[in-house]
């Protein structure tokens, strides 16, 4: 049987994955310590740059041809 805090971090992750927040690989590597409460800030913003730049990766660099395109995000950076 799950314990409380195993089922609002499986929400969580479902979450996530249903949002396409984090790859499955980012949601396994925060799996196990999601439920314990001891990610810290610092842990959550490397997960999300990490697995953003991944994503990029896979996708040939697109958002840098974009930037080498000239096309804005529309947030006035290149």
């Amino acid at each position: 049987m799950k314990t409380p805090d195993q089922a609002v971090a499986d929400r969580i992750l479902e979450e996530f994955r249903k949002k396409q927040m984090l790859s499955e690989k980012g949601l396994r590597s925060i799996s196990h310590s999601l439920p314990t409460g001891s990610l810290k800030a610092e842990d959550w913003r490397l997960l999300f740059e990490t697995d953003r730049l991944e994503k990029e990766t896979d996708h040939g660099g697109e958002s840098q041809q974009n930037q080498h395109a000239g096309i804005s995000r529309g947030d006035g950076a290149h």
